[in-house]
């Protein structure tokens, strides 16, 4: 393993839908996504110096207060957002209609895929929280956002990625001191070697399944069976 140029060929799309999904459940406060719980503010009082964000004791007969971050959207906000993604529009092919799975009432976008992440990542995740979030979230968020954009590019250049390589642990600092330590699992540590990866491995179309993703459309219509991939046979009757 020591000779292997590169011993570990890190899946770009599972890392960066991951990454995503936390982001996405955490800035829009869904319960049982969320990475701001009550478990990570119990972590943060111990590991981080953040005393506006501890758990407050409570008062006589009513329970622990949360206070809010500067991370997350309030209700009012979320709804703006939700009411926003009922009005995008993509070009054909570009990405799913995302206006399906708004749900006002829940207060959520249900039925997310890994392309719906990376969209939602690359190009809507700054104009999203933009003049919602304090100025020094929304930069690095956005940086957050560029560094992936650029990673999943048609064309790499060297250089670019090699100053990658050392943006890449000064961007996970930054998100160290917004986020809180619950946020943080090996697959968001996983940006550190993403442009490694892809010096060492090329684009990440090429060797990661999102190369299957793009060619699974034409593996359905070649396919000479009455079936369709990741779907049950149907059955003939004679």
């Amino acid at each position: 393993m020591q000779d292997l140029l590169l011993p570990h060929n890190i899946d770009m799309m599972h890392s960066e839908k991951n990454v995503a999904e936390a982001l996405f459940g955490t800035i829009m406060d869904i319960v049982e996504k969320t990475k701001d719980n009550v478990k990570a503010r119990v972590d943060q009082a111990t590991l981080c110096d953040r005393p506006k964000l501890d758990m407050r004791p409570p008062a006589s007969g009513k329970a622990w207060k949360k206070p809010k971050a500067d991370f997350v959207l309030t209700r009012p906000q979320r709804r703006e957002v939700l009411e926003w993604f009922q009005t995008l529009m993509f070009p054909d092919g570009y990405a799913a209609n995302l206006r399906r799975g708004v749900n006002l009432s829940t207060m959520r976008i249900n039925g997310l895929k890994s392309h719906d992440y990376h969209i939602w990542l690359e190009r809507l995740l700054p104009v999203m929280v933009r003049g919602y979030l304090p100025d020094q979230v929304w930069q690095v968020l956005a940086e957050l956002s560029f560094f992936f954009r650029q990673l999943c590019a048609k064309e790499l250049s060297l250089t670019v990625i090699e100053e990658m390589e050392r943006m890449a642990p000064v961007l996970l600092c930054k998100l160290e001191k917004i986020f809180p330590p619950g946020f943080f699992n090996p697959m968001q540590h996983m940006i550190l070697h993403l442009p490694y990866e892809a010096r060492m491995g090329g684009q990440c179309k090429i060797v990661g399944a999102t190369q299957l993703r793009d060619v699974k459309k034409s593996f359905e219509l070649n396919v000479k069976i009455n079936a369709k991939l990741k779907l049950p046979s149907q059955r003939h009757t004679f």
